[in-house]
């Protein structure tokens, strides 16, 4: 799903900093005349001072683009108690860890609320202003400072898989409470320590040796339980003890790209992790197993090979190796093609050739164990490849294609997402991305109350698609207003519906039935699919109590039809479609009572009601096409339980060849 962000005007986010909310940069209409129209996209994107750029995806993930001549680079993903998102590459660990490099410029989520999209340009003013624990802010508890007489002194020395010090390490010590983290500064000679009041505490360890010319990096991973007591305690983490993490898959020309390993612990009071990602040239190592029975442990390895460049058949591994409930007994992953998913895939457009990128990232179903992190390769469009993907009950998959038009910051200003989320199971199939057909993406809104105002928010998306996929096309651009008995409350023009948000604050004590509007007026430059657009929703709301943020059920309906592939249909042939009311997944559940289907062969000018087998929210149809047609154009028309009345069309939702 994508990843919600508000960045932008300062009252909004003064107002709510902290919440989870859906939408883009908010677009202001605190009164019927106000403008947005040149408030700019939120930046998703940041390059850290190395010139490696990091970017959110619009499903949450992370990828990371190493800069030019930096392609072997590792990066670690240290778990940040404040849920900050960090990557840090390793070559830039010591450095901070010495003073010599602010860890603020490798705090992606800070940077991205502030708005700053190269990490080394941004003021001292613009940056993060919480105190540091080596890598990530401090949130430790506060308490009262132990006595100097009552701490103990930590001594750590580590050694590689040649009993050497390593390159670089990266070493956290945190209560086993929650009550308190720090940082053990490590020398180059591999030896460090800390002091700290006796009690019983969590090593998470990871060190390196960097690749060279003739020998391949090596990462330790670890975690360790440590009691202090009434004298110093030694530990030592001698990476010759490490397990090797490896994997083995049928393709003998397969090559290693790269791998994700995450490791987890976490209990009702703490939640410790640690990630690395590994270049081609890198190899890691776990540490035997802690023993620490009242943490939930868990683990990830996530390696992508793929084949030779220029391959006449290319495809590309995606695998994932979860365990939960502790560490695995075998790091020696192998599989075979039968055992997973095959899934041949066709790389396309919506009319207009733009080249994209490809995310793929798998997790436990149960839990997030990562942090969604993954590299992102370049696809070409039109392309083919086959993708293998981990085919277990127990892993979810993220596939995202995003295609189109950049602007200087790495922004998509034109173009489109197609995110593709499954548990694969064993065996060949086929799919086309973006698969196309256009109804509508599904909406959120919401209202919050603070300090007596109460204020309103909405991510429209009157033009996406649901066909089997999210689908979101990216600079189609309009207006939106929210109104009550025939009153303007907000209005905004020029939104480009994928990155902006209504925003407005509500008349004191504003309750009733309203109205809430999204019109496409300029279609987006990157499809010839969704020309004009226009959703409808008749809606109760009340303010919501101070503090409280109140989700609001905007339901559409969505259109799925199996021969759609591309954008197209078949002409002439019978088409089977069906539609299903949808509403935010997070938000209020609500039900059709009714619902109504129309189409139109000529841009919307006449419309033709087509009879549906409504079940419930889903309702299917039969529909036969004549064979002069070229376009089809779709209105829908919904009632939900709670009495949300919608109505929405979209002209050229699918061609027909």
């Amino acid at each position: 799903m994508r990843q919600p962000r508000l960045i932008g005007a300062s009252a909004a986010a003064a107002v709510l900093a902290g919440s989870v909310i859906a939408g883009g940069t908010a677009a202001l209409a605190e009164t019927p005349s106000a403008d947005p129209a040149g408030t700019p996209p939120a930046p998703t994107a940041v390059t850290l001072p190395t010139g490696d750029r990091v970017t959110v995806m619009p499903n949450g993930a992370t990828a990371i683009d190493p800069a030019p001549g930096r392609e072997d680079t590792t990066f670690i993903t240290p778990t940040s108690p404040s849920g900050d998102i960090v990557v840090v590459p390793t070559d830039r660990v010591a450095a901070i860890e010495a003073g010599d490099e602010d860890p603020r410029r490798y705090n992606v989520s800070e940077l991205l609320d502030a708005g700053q999209t190269d990490a080394a340009s941004a003021t001292e003013s613009e940056l993060d202003d919480r105190e540091y624990v080596g890598l990530v802010p401090d949130t430790s508890s506060g308490a009262e400072a132990t006595a100097e007489d009552d701490l103990q002194k930590l001594y750590v020395t580590l050694r590689d898989r040649d009993g050497e010090a390593p390159d670089g390490s990266w070493m956290l010590w945190a209560a086993r409470d929650g009550s308190d983290f720090g940082s053990i500064p490590i020398e180059e000679n591999g030896e460090g320590g800390t002091v700290l009041p006796p009690g019983d505490y969590v090593i998470v360890s990871g060190f390196w040796s960097d690749a060279t010319e003739t020998e391949r990096g090596r990462i330790i991973m670890g975690m360790t339980p440590v009691t202090i007591e009434d004298t110093f305690y030694d530990l030592v983490l001698d990476g010759g003890e490490a397990q090797p993490v490896s994997v083995d898959v049928e393709q003998e020309d397969a090559r290693f790209l790269n791998a994700a390993m995450v490791l987890d612990a976490r209990h009702a009071e703490a939640n410790l992790g640690y990630g690395n990602y590994l270049g081609p040239q890198d190899d890691a190592f776990l540490l035997p197993e802690p023993d620490l029975p009242e943490f939930d442990l868990g683990f990830i390895y996530q390696p992508v090979l793929a084949s030779p460049e220029g391959a006449e058949d290319p495809y590309v591994y995606n695998l994932a190796f979860h365990e939960v409930g502790g560490f695995p007994d075998d790091t020696a992953f192998s599989v075979d093609d039968d055992d997973l998913a095959t899934v041949q895939t066709d790389y396309g457009d919506l009319g207009v050739a733009y080249d994209g990128q490809t995310c793929d990232y798998g997790d436990y179903t149960e839990r997030q164990i990562g942090m969604g992190f993954c590299r992102l390769i370049d696809t070409a469009v039109p392309s083919q490849r086959t993708m293998y993907y981990t085919a277990d009950p127990g892993t979810v998959w993220d596939n995202q294609f995003v295609a189109g038009e950049r602007d200087e910051y790495g922004d998509l200003v034109n173009g489109f997402v197609a995110n593709y989320e499954r548990v694969f199971e064993p065996g060949a199939t086929e799919r086309v991305m973006p698969r196309g057909g256009l109804s509508s993406g599904v909406p959120a809104a919401y209202r919050v109350g603070e300090d007596g105002v109460n204020y309103f928010g909405a991510e429209t998306m009157p033009v996406g698609g649901g066909n089997d996929e999210e689908l979101f096309l990216v600079g189609a651009k309009g207006t939106a207003t929210l109104s009550r008995d025939g009153e303007t409350i907000a209005a905004a023009e020029g939104l480009d519906f994928y990155w902006e948000t209504l925003f407005a604050e509500m008349p004191e004590g504003d309750a009733g039935r309203y109205t809430l509007t999204a019109d496409v007026t300029q279609s987006s430059p990157a499809s010839v699919f969704g020309t004009d657009a226009t959703a409808t929703w008749e809606f109760d709301s009340a303010p919501a109590e101070d503090g409280e943020f109140d989700d609001i059920a905007l339901p559409v309906v969505q259109l799925t039809a199996d021969d759609i592939e591309g954008g197209y249909g078949e002409r002439g042939a019978c088409q089977e479609i069906t539609l299903d009311l949808r509403s935010y997944e997070y938000g209020p559940v609500v039900h059709a009572v009714d619902m109504a289907f129309e189409i139109s062969y000529n841009d919307g000018r006449t419309w033709k009601k087509i009879g549906l087998d409504r079940d419930g929210d889903s309702a299917t149809a039969e529909i036969d096409h004549p064979r002069s047609a070229r376009w089809v154009s779709v209105r829908m028309t919904a009632t939900d339980d709670a009495g949300t009345e919608v109505v929405h069309t979209t002209i050229r939702a699918y061609g027909l060849k």
